[in-house]
């Protein structure tokens, strides 16, 4: 269903720290690959998150602003990545996590995906179709 409302808002890019070959395996087994325009792993980064390069290497292939992109997290340096790149962020902490001070960085923290609203995406990334 995220996948659904992000994609049905703009283009979509996957920038992961997991190592590429996973990530192509992962989406293939899934049946999601054709849902990304993009696929990053930090892997073929100089850095790993938190700093921001993969994020950035994925606003860069879409050819989206930063300040215009939405990052989905569950990681503290993911978070911190995304902020550091200046781009928007949803955090869906693991439960164990979800206590850590890095959260309060987030845009919006959902305990699932599935709590994701349209209206809340149209208040923030609503732009006028071509």
């Amino acid at each position: 269903r995220a996948l659904d409302l992000a994609g049905d808002r703009g283009p979509l890019a996957l920038a992961s720290s997991t190592p590429a070959p996973l990530i192509e395996r992962s989406l293939e087994h899934f049946g999601l690959r054709e849902r990304f325009a993009a696929v990053h792993s930090a892997d073929a980064e100089p850095f790993g998150k938190p700093h921001p390069g993969v994020f950035l290497s994925a606003a860069a292939s879409l050819g989206v602003n930063p300040l215009e992109c939405l990052v989905f997290e569950d990681s503290a340096a993911g978070v911190l990545a995304a902020k550091a790149g200046r781009m928007s962020v949803v955090a869906v902490p693991a439960g164990e996590d979800r206590g850590e001070p890095v959260f309060a960085l987030a845009d919006l923290v959902l305990a699932s995906l599935e709590d994701l609203s349209a209206q809340w995406l149209d208040e923030r990334f609503a732009r006028p179709r071509d």
